[in-house]
């Protein structure tokens, strides 16, 4: 008896095994998928961001071009956590399978909200992010909108109006593995803006890559 209980529960824990690692191996599926999505279109993206050559709104909707289907309002750059990925306009499940999508807001209202699935390769790493680091937002006519981290918070995934609550120039957030919480980083406009997209994306590029080597 005691044999096939042990037996039993020997099964028990190979199948447990296997189940977490058949589920490991979905998801890192779906992050290099992900991350494959989110940079094929972030270089269709990029093409279409022109130099600044028109005034800055000070309030309303981004302006939109589609790639692939999908509607992106401009790009954001991490250069800490060597980060760049197209904006969707639109937040859905099947979005967020691509890209980070606006939950709401605009930069040019001073309130813009971006989510993203936790992939590694989306904002899985937004929990390393550290007061005073760089935030950079791109609208599609070239103007670049600087912002630094001012903290993160853990809120609960039900914290539907906390999310929107207090008077946050930038807020960047993801769920946490599991889902039952959600990691939100906090920003405030630097005041800077640029407008000369050549020269700012070489030099997010050269920022990436120097913190990517440490």
């Amino acid at each position: 008896m005691n044999s096939i209980k042990g037996k039993i529960f020997m099964l028990i824990g190979v199948l447990c095994i296997a189940g977490a690692v058949s589920l490991y191996m979905h998801n890192r599926t779906e992050d290099v998928m992900a991350g494959e999505t989110a940079g094929r279109d972030l270089g269709s993206v990029m093409e279409q961001v022109v130099d600044g050559n028109k005034e800055i709104p000070t309030s309303g909707d981004m302006p939109a071009v589609d790639v692939s289907g999908n509607t992106y309002i401009g790009i954001v750059t991490v250069p800490s956590l060597s980060l760049q990925l197209p904006i969707q306009r639109d937040w859905s499940k099947a979005n967020a399978k691509i890209s980070p999508c606006r939950y709401k807001g605009s930069v040019y209202d001073n309130n813009l909200i971006v989510a993203a699935h936790n992939y590694e390769r989306h904002f899985g790493l937004l929990k390393n992010l550290m007061s005073g680091d760089e935030v950079i937002i791109t609208d599609m006519d070239g103007h670049s909108f600087y912002y630094q981290v001012v903290n993160t918070e853990i809120i609960d995934s039900f914290g539907i109006e906390e999310m929107d609550a207090g008077d946050w120039d930038l807020t960047l957030f993801t769920c946490t593995v599991g889902g039952q919480s959600r990691v939100t980083v906090r920003c405030a406009t630097t005041g800077k803006i640029r407008s000369d997209w050549s020269s700012v994306k070489t030099e997010l590029t050269n920022a990436m890559y120097n913190a990517a080597k440490h």
